[in-house]
């Protein structure tokens, strides 16, 4: 009955609705409100009257926003911002110190779930500009984080919240903070150098917070456990978000259906008990963040399984209230969102970047049946648009019989300019239009993703059900190469109607 009334509680903004733009808004707002630019220096600042960079953790969190603006968008300007802010972040939070004899990266600091969201900003940084300054501590933090922290001589695993070290004399415990972080780099430092170690060991991270955090009847994600055995069953949205988002990482890297039906248990709990008349509210002074990282698992987990219809509505009641609760004067919404922002400039910005992220990943309208994990199969052959297997970049894209592979499975992202990325998932690579030539005929690869125009296409649905897929750069259609064999290379032509022009998304 819990699920049934919610909806019935929510009383909708009247004079205020999500519309397009809204999402530009509230990041924009919240650059003006936060962005400090200073002797070559980008960051957040700790507070509208605090001027200094946001430290450490928190200043990662403010980051991680910005990174999701990107993400919808694929914005240069927000790429060049990001890649500033990461330099900026590392200049002040360097993985070593220069007097410091020991070479572990961040040694200084005892909290593990600091270093997952250090190394997660830095490993998302990576993959949306492909700044090789961020992979290496990404890697470095993750490999020391799980090096010190995974411990199996209590509760048979799991990643330490604080180091024991660190800890004494309070008793350490393991937090899904700690897990849950540091789980989503493993995956998207494999994601990015396919290094099988990472995801065997995001898959061991995982199967341990499975057996010991989650309460698989409900799909509460509880705090943490203690040395004892005991468990703290408190609550979090951010740790039911970062779950979420964990579980959806790996869905769509091994497939495998546990990850999905993990994610949809633990969203609707988070929608059901965390919730206060269905929108997200919390206006307790301690907390930082709250609902960012839910923002981002549901946002992922709704897109890439094409669960809009189930939830959007939900989701835009959420951003309605955002919206309705901003500050009219600084345009930016506290943690409270069914409750008006107040003037107090001594709030800091994290608790601000919340409302910028889950705006990020609620579109306007409902999205169509584009978005989302797709096979993507041509009308003539009946054969699917294939990796091969291949994971270099250059390598051709073929055509191949329909096998439910990862080699066949792509996902679908939208751009701010309607165009679309394409991106496999057995090689984490983007569908491309190589060089400059223009001519019919020239060969499909793939390529490192960097949402340059020659990776972006447009998706257009025909009369009959398929679709039509052209290239931003080229401005001509993917073609089936006019083979019907295993292994014959995709190409661009111009668009004559033909069968062979034709996509079905399965």
């Amino acid at each position: 009955m819990r699920l049934l009334t919610i909806f019935k509680l929510i009383q909708l903004p009247a004079a205020l609705a999500l519309g397009p733009g809204d999402a530009d808004t509230m990041f924009k707002d919240f650059n003006s409100a936060f962005l400090v630019r200073s002797g070559g220096d980008i960051f957040y600042k700790e507070a509208l009257n605090n001027g200094n960079q946001s430290a450490t953790w928190s200043g990662s969190l403010n980051i991680l926003g910005a990174q999701d603006a990107y993400e919808r968008t694929g914005d240069p300007e927000t790429k060049t911002l990001i890649n500033e802010l990461l330099t900026t972040w590392l200049k002040a939070n360097p993985p070593n110190e220069n007097d410091d004899p020991n070479p572990d990266p961040w040694d200084r600091n005892g909290w593990n779930d600091d270093l997952g969201w250090f190394t997660l900003a830095l490993i998302r940084g990576y993959q949306m500009t492909g700044n090789e300054a961020f992979l290496g501590p990404a890697k470095s933090g993750f490999d020391y984080a799980f090096r010190r922290g995974w411990d199996t001589q209590y509760n048979g695993g799991g990643i330490w919240e604080e180091n024991p070290k660190y800890a004494a004399p309070k008793e350490p415990n393991k937090e899904a903070l700690s897990n849950d972080s540091l789980g989503k780099v493993a995956c998207l430092i494999y994601q990015s150098t396919l290094d099988r170690t990472y995801l065997q060991k995001a898959e061991q991270i995982y199967a341990w917070v499975s057996k010991n955090l989650i309460n698989h009847s409900t799909g509460q994600v509880n705090t943490g456990i203690y040395m004892n055995g005991t468990r703290n069953t408190a609550t979090a949205v951010y740790n039911q978000g970062t779950f979420i988002d964990y579980a959806n990482l790996l869905l769509a890297i091994t497939g495998t259906r546990t990850y999905y039906d993990d994610a949809k248990k633990a969203l609707e709990f988070g929608r059901a008990s965390l919730t206060t008349n269905g929108i997200f509210s919390k206006d307790a002074n301690h907390i930082n963040t709250w609902a960012d990282e839910f923002a981002r698992g549901a946002g992922h987990f709704v897109r890439d399984n094409g669960l809009w219809d189930e939830y959007y509505s939900w989701m835009v009641s959420n951003a309605d209230f955002i919206l309705k609760n901003r500050r009219s004067d600084l345009g930016i919404t506290w943690n409270a969102w069914d409750k008006p922002t107040p003037s107090d400039a001594s709030l800091i910005s994290n608790k601000f970047v919340s409302a910028v992220a889950w705006l990020q990943y609620t579109p306007p309208v409902i999205p169509g049946k584009v978005g989302g994990i797709h096979t993507l199969v041509n009308q003539r052959t009946g054969m699917a648009i294939d990796s091969a297997g291949e994971r270099e970049n250059g390598a051709k894209v073929v055509q191949w019989g329909v096998n439910d592979s990862l080699n066949q499975r792509w996902l679908l992202t939208q751009n701010a300019d309607s165009s679309w990325n394409i991106i496999n998932l057995a090689s984490w690579k983007a569908l491309d239009f190589p060089g400059e030539s223009k001519a019919d005929g020239v060969e499909m690869v793939l390529w490192t993703a960097n949402r340059d125009e020659n990776q972006r296409w447009e998706i257009e649905e025909q009369e009959d059900g398929s679709y039509k897929i052209s290239n931003l750069a080229s401005g001509k259609v993917l073609d089936d190469g006019s083979g019907a064999e295993n292994g014959t290379v995709l190409v661009q032509n111009g668009w004559s109607g033909e069968e062979g022009q034709r996509w079905v998304l399965q």
